[in-house]
This record gives structure tokens, sequence and C-alpha cells, in this order.
């Protein structure tokens, strides 16, 4: 065989080699650049609730789930008193520093204790009475009874119009001019019928004593 037949073939076996090699490799590479990549699919974190409102599935935002309790401590009573606040929808989406500044703007007298996607507490400090207190005082030289509102404030509840001061000893009515702060309402009755009983008894006496007048004169 002439050395020129056999330089053709080699070259053809190599142009065929390599062909084969860059066709297999084209196409392997081309199948695996086509495998799914988690990256190239888009997830939609935002839903819509009964209202139409958009929530945004992110941690740390308020969602319409969300539990807001307020607490309201009296300083002078010492007593707290807690509420359950709504959601309004100002507040959903919030993260806790845009429900910070919310809150700030618009109930400044407001602390939050602290802030989860599930429940948050809000305190209130008020250096009154909380309303679960009567005052026992007076009204127009009548014994009274004053309920406190929410804001702290004595509210007349009621004035007992056959009962006055100038019946009682000195020290309970400067305790009434005062104020007597009761807890309960038995606490309420309990004290109002002390000093009732004491006015009770001051007019017998002085029924008596007339009638006892009057018979002497009659003699």
């Amino acid at each position: 065989m002439k050395r020129s037949s056999i330089i053709i073939i080699f070259i053809s076996c190599l142009v065929l080699f390599l062909s084969s090699f860059f066709y297999g490799y084209y196409f392997t590479g081309k199948n695996i650049s086509k495998k799914p990549n988690s990256n190239d699919t888009v997830i939609d974190d935002r839903v819509s609730d009964n209202n139409g409102l958009e929530i945004i599935k992110e941690e740390g935002r308020i969602s319409p789930n969300t539990s807001i309790e307020k607490e309201i401590y009296y300083t002078e009573c010492r007593h707290t008193i807690k509420d359950k606040l709504k959601v309004n929808n100002e507040m959903i989406n919030m993260n806790e520093k845009e429900f910070y500044y919310y809150i700030k703007k618009n109930y400044p007298n407001l602390n939050i204790v602290s802030f989860s996607v599930s429940n948050i507490i809000l305190k209130e400090n008020r250096e009154t009475l909380c309303p679960n207190h009567y005052i026992i005082g007076e009204s127009d030289g009548k014994i009274a009874v004053y309920r406190i509102s929410e804001d702290g404030d004595k509210i007349l509840y009621k004035i007992l119009e056959d009962y006055s001061l100038t019946l009682l000893k000195e020290i309970d009515q400067e305790k009434l001019k005062k104020g007597i702060v009761v807890d309960t309402e038995e606490e309420l009755s309990d004290v109002l019928e002390s000093f009732i009983s004491w006015e009770v008894a001051k007019l017998e006496f002085y029924n008596l004593a007339f009638l006892f007048i009057c018979w002497n004169m009659l003699k």
C-alpha cells in the first residue's frame, strides 16, 4: 500500500473520531443544561385574606391572625387590666420597626413589650385608680358614691339623699370629704352600713331626747 493512502486513511479516521467526540459532547452538555434548576422556580409568597388584602408571607410581619394584647397598669391601686385589640388594615404586613413607628405616632402612651408574628403585647401606665373601684364621698352635704372612669376620673354614681354628713362624727366627715376607696360592692355596702347605722342611731337618740323633753314639759 502506498504511503499516501495510509496517510489519507489515518486522517479520515482522526476526523471521524474527533467528529464523534464533539458530537457526543455537544448533545450531552445540552441535555445537562436542560435539567430543572431550583433557582429558576418562582414562588409567590403573597396570598390574600378574606377581605382581599394582600398578605406578604414573610417572617416577622403582622397578619390578620396576630393577637394584640394591651395591658394598662394603674399606679394608684397597682392593678393591671388587660384588653384585646383588633388588627386593623394599616397594621397588616408591618414588621417590628414599622409597627414601632406606627404605635409611636398614633398611640404615644403605649410601649411595645414584646413582638412576634403570633402575639404582640403593649403596655400603658396610668397614674390613677382603675375602674374596678368605688369612692365613698360627699356631694352637697350628703353621703355619695362615685365610680372611676377608664381615664381615672370620678363619676357621681349615687347620692344618699336621706343621709347628711352633719349627723356623722367630725372624723368621719373628714374621711368622706377626702374620699374612701373600696374595691368591691360588698366592701362598699359594709362601709355605707357603718355610716348609715351611726346616723340612724343618732337620729333615734335625738328623737328620744325630744320626747323626753316634751314629757317633762307636760308634767
